[in-house]
């Protein structure tokens, strides 16, 4: 994963396409958390930190998806961090699919740090705001 960049490549494959071999909605979504995952593990964190309890966990809160046009199965799409959102207790991720140059689609997501035991929100980790912050200064920031 070549997140100095914050970008990489991924190819659409049948399971991710519907009848007509058209990407559909829910594999915008299945994209955005492997790279959200190598996202984290690029800055030293993991998923599995998280289920284990070394990092607080951060459910998704919110998410939207913008297909600008249409994607179909071998598609290659050049996937990039487009913006960052950094709050107290939550941020989201904006990230870019492009096919051809063009932007294919346009996914955010928004997560929230929980505490386990209650499920109430929480002030990010330092590690995380701090990688956070880092990709937020090579990318845009989301408002």
């Amino acid at each position: 994963m070549g997140f100095e960049r914050l970008h990489d490549h991924w190819t659409v494959r049948l399971g991710h396409t519907d009848a007509a071999g058209v990407m559909f909605f829910p594999a915008a979504f299945e994209v955005e958390q492997e790279f959200f995952e190598r996202w984290l593990e690029a800055g030293g964190m993991s998923v599995r930190g998280m289920l284990e309890g070394a990092l607080a966990p951060t459910p998704v809160v919110h998410c939207e998806a913008e297909y600008r046009r249409p994607v179909r199965v071998g598609d290659r799409l050049a996937v990039r961090l487009a913006g960052v959102g950094v709050g107290r207790k939550s941020f989201e991720l904006a990230w870019e699919m492009a096919l051809d140059g063009a932007v294919a689609v346009a996914v955010r997501v928004r997560r929230s740090s929980i505490d386990r035991a209650s499920g109430h929100a929480v002030d990010l980790p330092p590690e995380l705001r701090s990688w956070l912050e880092s990709s937020q200064a090579r990318t845009a920031a989301i408002t």
